[in-house]
């Protein structure tokens, strides 16, 4: 059995069973400190809105491998009316005939055994699903999405990154942090393993300020301090890299939406591809980790997180590597899928109010991808069946996707649902992205 982030234009069948790997790469449940025991929790709970996504991403015929929580009521119809929006979206998605329910908490260990000609989809090669591993992989996956790896070396490869100095947390003390601190601050940008997203990066502008926020790894921890980039001249960017035994190419690219400086989607458009200079050097990241061994038959993702100067200046600078499944290369795939390239495409993880839900859902239904006149277009893409109580309300997590003129989509929400559903359309500002 060889689990991977298989590239979803293999034609193969396939078993997709996609869980929370990030915290797991390198820690042992055992040790899991308290925020990393909240994280991967969290990270289960959302990451269930890409096991919907996974019906969609997939075809007829594969398989999807779901949380037991989407077999309850009312989670249950919800997925299928999830599933026949896909369909009319015209995704030819997996039939719900071929889904498949696991426990949360143990989704690996009760996996049923591959059909014989099928390929074992998972969210990313770790010690989550260690069992299911009869390869050395788990170490090629800790090394090519290792920060501190590809900071030792990107220089060999020919890999543009930010000034970047590597720690431990007992090194935090040292003279050589304080002076990485006043050669590149005010503010640099501290980093950390395991974590999944945004939770693993902070800014600090101290020793002490870096000190607080890894107070509770091990002394021995690794921890990467790195020059941040002045927004005003860098416009953040992510990629996916198609990485097979034959070579490497770039699949697709969106930029970064940022609401209250948090990550919360990508906007992708049609004519935000590289430059050839900027197209050269992001290669050179398959280069590496295909050497490091991260390469299929089949074709894998590996995602490049990068920015590119606001200038026009014919380069990049890569910040980390995601050689996983990514949260855009969903979207970018039904982008790909229904040529809907051209207009401006928002995606986003959004909440709406459990008792608004079904009015949610309509909302979907009513402006539902399909008339390519309409001035825009909406496509959900998943939701996860775990709620959580937001200012004294009980909230579902979506994913959610707007093709075409998103002021105009912003004010339908507004006037349909109210400020108070899919709130972070009202954050996003497209403006500064585009």
């Amino acid at each position: 059995m060889h689990p991977r982030p298989y590239f979803p234009t293999q034609t193969k069948p396939v078993f997709f069973a996609i869980s929370a790997d990030d915290v797991q790469l390198y820690f042992e449940p055992a040790e899991l400190n308290a925020r990393q025991r909240v994280d991967d929790q969290e990270n289960k709970n959302l990451i269930s809105m890409l096991q919907v996504g996974s019906l969609f991403l997939g075809k007829p015929g594969d398989r999807v491998a779901l949380y037991e929580k989407f077999r309850e009521a009312p989670w249950a119809d919800y997925l299928h009316r999830w599933h026949g929006l896909f369909e009319r979206m015209g995704l030819d998605p997996v039939h719900l005939a071929d889904t498949h329910y696991f426990p949360r908490d143990d989704f690996y260990g009760a996996l049923p055994p591959l059909r014989s000609d099928e390929l074992l989809t998972v969210y990313m090669v770790s010690g989550s699903n260690r069992q299911l591993h009869d390869d050395d992989f788990l170490s090629v996956s800790r090394r090519v999405n290792s920060k501190m790896v590809l900071a030792q070396e990107a220089a060999g490869y020919g890999i543009p990154v930010p000034a970047t100095l590597v720690t431990t947390r007992a090194g935090l003390g040292g003279a050589e942090v304080a002076a990485f601190l006043s050669r590149h601050g005010p503010e640099v940008m501290l980093k950390v393993m395991g974590l999944a997203g945004a939770r693993n990066v902070t800014r600090v502008s101290s020793v002490q300020a870096a000190k607080d926020w890894v107070a509770d790894l091990k002394p021995e921890e690794p921890v990467l301090l790195q020059e941040k980039l002045d927004p005003r001249h860098y416009a953040e960017m992510t990629v996916d890299l198609f990485v097979s035994d034959a070579g490497v190419h770039i699949d697709n690219m969106r930029k970064i939406l940022f609401a209250n400086g948090l990550w919360v989607g990508n906007y992708i458009r049609g004519g935000n591809w590289p430059t050839a200079g900027q197209r050269e050097q992001l290669l050179r990241v398959g280069d590496f980790v295909r050497a490091e061994g991260f390469r299929a038959p089949e074709g894998l993702n590996c995602g490049i997180d990068y920015f590119v100067p606001t200038s026009g200046e014919d380069r990049v600078v890569v910040t980390e590597l995601n050689a996983r499944f990514t949260g855009g290369l969903m979207p970018a795939e039904v982008v790909r899928r229904l040529d809907l390239g051209g207009r401006d495409t928002v995606v986003c993880f959004a909440t709406v109010g459990r008792d608004r839900l079904e009015d949610y859902l309509t909302f979907n239904e009513r402006y539902l991808y399909g008339n390519r006149d309409a001035a825009f277009a909406t496509l959900p893409l998943g939701f996860s069946p775990y709620t959580a109580t937001i200012e004294g309300r009980e909230m579902v997590f979506v994913w959610q996707m707007v093709w075409g003129d998103f002021a105009a989509a912003v004010a339908a929400k507004n006037a349909e649902l109210g400020p108070a559903e899919l709130g972070v359309f009202d954050l996003i500002d497209l403006e500064g992205v585009r």
